[in-house]
């Protein structure tokens, strides 16, 4: 039997767990509990775009500073202690929503695009770092502020330039979603050719320490803007040459990782000029490079500001005005840019009638051009191009013509010879196996960077019948001195030599076993004069 005193106890209880307790009194307390409301948090993104001057030619307009949209970046709610409420990303056109949870929050726009890998979908992650700072994300926040209790709040964000009137006074917050933006625009131009294209990750290094000066990058010593096989590299240094609002350059450099991530690029590196006659892989390699970025930006304009408050325009180049350009040709990164721009961009000028968009050449560099057992050069691309758009073959020769291009016919370049000087050799020389070719060396006195010019790699190619062991031997067999000759082999569409002979010796050779296919062979001969013969032999 329970006694009067416990059954009042296990009343309280029961009353206690309902959250209500009866104080005998007649009236009734209810327990203190914590409202949690739902606040959707919305706004737009935008960043200080700083246009070139109407001319072109006089560098950057901090008069007429543009606010455009922060496109595709990832925005994150931040309470007062670091954790991340909700995130998202802006929308084409910079604006977000969220709805989160909270008491006091911020709003925080990390300068990276991200989309996570999904079945038949694309994928990318690009994030702009700052490589004198421990490789640390850009980003921008808002100041914390109370959620309330209002369901909705508006908060919007501007990147600031950072300029003061006459030069950089504040931080340069803007820059580095300038060149996201440009990424941005690339990511729209390769997903309507291919939904699912898997872009991979690539870090974007940009610092106002980024100078033109050859060293440690962790202190802004990066050469020139550029993409070194893994990131990319963008200058920065004010009064010098700053590249974050140089669209087209970002462009360029995006175009080197578009190559390398989508397509191939054979190229060399190095040195290179717009008049120069190039190593065909190098003068492809940096005509397409400047192709992309206009192809991406959609204009034919190449600016790159310079100089001091960026007043200048380093390069001018209008893609499109070739056919008088210095040393016109297929080793020639200016006429490649314009003989690409001009397949891509609906303008038909100086006999240019074709017009085909971005999806075909896509679809041609991420195939044809990829798996060629050339060299990627411009008798790679324009052989694919024809066999690949039946019935232009006019159209194509015209566009080639205005670049001083005879019509093109195979990816070796038949009927070509690897200078215009005298000591001339066939662009690609045939070596069938138990017989032997020679091959000539011709410098030019007067070329930068001899060995990126034009014939200073000797091409070979050669098929293998049968799988087997054989030798390849190189000597001097005409004129002086002691020359080092080098060989690079590859096979078929490899990007890697399957075999390399580099002794420091005036022979060389490369015994290994072949299996059956087609190779192609890079000969370098170093210390060298004019006039020197070589023969190469296949047993």
């Amino acid at each position: 039997m329970v006694s009067k005193k416990s059954f009042l106890f296990l009343m309280i209880l029961f009353f206690t767990a309902c959250g209500e307790v009866n104080t005998g009194s007649g009236s009734t307390s209810t327990a203190t509990q914590t409202q949690t409301v739902t606040v959707t948090v919305s706004g737009k993104v935008t960043y200080d775009s700083v246009p070139f001057k109407s001319a072109g030619t006089s560098g950057l307009d901090y008069n007429n500073i543009i606010q455009k949209e922060v496109r595709g970046a990832v925005v994150e709610i931040v309470d007062v202690s670091g954790r991340i409420l909700g995130t998202t990303s802006t929308d084409e056109n910079g604006a977000y929503s969220l709805g989160v949870t909270g008491t006091t929050a911020k709003v925080r726009v990390s300068a990276k695009l991200i989309k996570p890998v999904s079945a038949g979908t694309s994928n990318w992650d690009f994030q702009v770092k700052d490589n004198t700072n421990g490789n640390a994300l850009y980003v921008m926040e808002g100041s914390l502020a109370d959620l309330g209790t209002n369901s909705t709040q508006t908060r919007n964000l501007n990147a600031p330039s950072g300029w003061g009137g006459s030069s950089y006074t504040s931080t340069r917050t803007a820059a580095p979603f300038a060149i996201l933006d440009v990424v941005y625009e690339a990511i729209q131009k390769i997903t309507t050719a291919q939904n699912d294209a898997d872009f991979g990750t690539l870090d974007i290094f940009w610092s106002k320490n980024n100078i033109a000066a050859s060293g440690n990058k962790n202190i802004g010593q990066i050469t020139t803007s550029h993409f070194n096989g893994v990131a990319l590299y963008i200058l920065g240094t004010e009064n010098s040459d700053t590249d974050e609002y140089d669209t087209a350059v970002v462009g360029h450099e995006w175009g080197h990782y578009y190559e390398s991530q989508f397509s191939r690029s054979d190229s060399i590196g190095g040195s290179h000029g717009a008049s120069d006659m190039l190593d065909i892989r190098l003068a492809f390699g940096e005509g397409f490079g400047t192709a992309m970025g206009c192809i991406i930006i959609d204009s034919p304009l190449y600016l790159d500001s310079i100089g001091n408050v960026q007043s200048n325009t380093g390069v001018f180049e209008n893609v499109e005005n070739g056919g008088s350009r210095t040393n016109a040709g297929w080793y020639n990164e200016a006429s490649i840019y314009s003989i690409l721009y001009d397949v891509y961009d609906a303008n038909d000028d100086r006999g240019d009638t074709l017009s085909l968009g971005f999806t075909p050449m896509h679809n041609l560099f991420t195939d044809s051009q990829k798996n060629t057992e050339a060299f990627t050069s411009i008798f790679t691309f324009i052989t694919a191009l024809k066999a690949e758009n039946p019935g232009n073959d006019e159209a194509i020769d015209a566009i080639t013509s205005n670049e001083s291009i005879a019509p093109i016919w195979d990816i070796y370049g038949t009927g070509r010879t690897n200078r215009r000087l005298e000591n001339a050799n066939p662009l690609y020389a045939n070596l069938d196996v138990g017989s032997s070719v020679n091959i000539t060396t011709n410098y030019s006195a007067t070329a930068n960077d001899p060995s990126r010019e034009v014939g200073a790699y000797n091409f070979v190619k050669f098929t293998i019948p049968t799988s087997g062991t054989y030798t390849l031997n190189i000597r001097q067999v005409g004129g002086s001195g002691t020359p080092d000759p080098d060989m690079f082999v590859y096979k078929g569409s490899s990007t890697e030599p399957v075999a390399t002979a580099e002794n420091s010796t005036t022979t060389d050779s490369i015994r290994r076993t072949f299996s059956p296919g087609t190779y192609r062979m890079a000969v370098l001969i170093y210390n060298t004069d004019s006039g020197n013969t070589f023969n190469i032999t296949l047993n």
